[in-house]
């Protein structure tokens, strides 16, 4: 009986469906709305960092890096800044070619200090991008990029 329920609890947890679009919504507004970066982390708290869609790993390292921003320590700020740059680059080297992953860490790379270091894949992205986003079917992912792109000073 034990077996089953760990089963059901299992499949339960697997089988988790996301919103995605209210997850980019989070991910938009989380730089500069405290709320809905804290929103975003409690969405994504239960994303298992190993089996679950890179996509989804991907938003959860761009959540953790997010909220570097809204703590004060320095060391939580450079602790939470690495593991959830970690979580990204895991998450797009199970997909390399996954657009959205790809804009999440532009739009990363594009915001941050130049002091951190962590902007190699800026020009690389940004080429993948423009060359692959009049290609995605995901309209609201295009409308997304597209803009973001369009808003860009360089």
């Amino acid at each position: 009986m034990k077996a089953f329920v760990w089963i059901c609890l299992l499949y339960m947890h697997t089988s988790q469906t996301f919103d995605m679009s209210r997850i980019r919504s989070l991910y938009h507004n989380a730089p500069v709305v405290k709320q809905d970066a804290a929103q975003l982390q409690d969405l994504l708290q239960s994303v298992n960092n190993n089996t679950a869609v890179p996509v989804l790993v991907c938003y959860k390292g761009a959540s953790e890096m997010i909220q570097a921003k809204y703590s004060f320590n320095p060391f939580t700020k450079w602790e939470k800044f690495n593991k959830g740059k970690e979580l990204l680059q895991k998450a797009i080297n199970r997909d390399t070619l996954d657009l959205e992953m790809r804009f999440i860490r532009f739009s990363i790379q594009s915001n941050l200090p130049s002091f951190l270091g962590y902007h190699d894949e800026l020009n690389t992205d940004k080429h993948f991008l423009v060359e692959n986003t009049k290609n995605t079917k995901d309209y609201e992912l295009k409308k997304i990029i597209s803009n973001y792109l369009t808003t860009l000073k360089n």
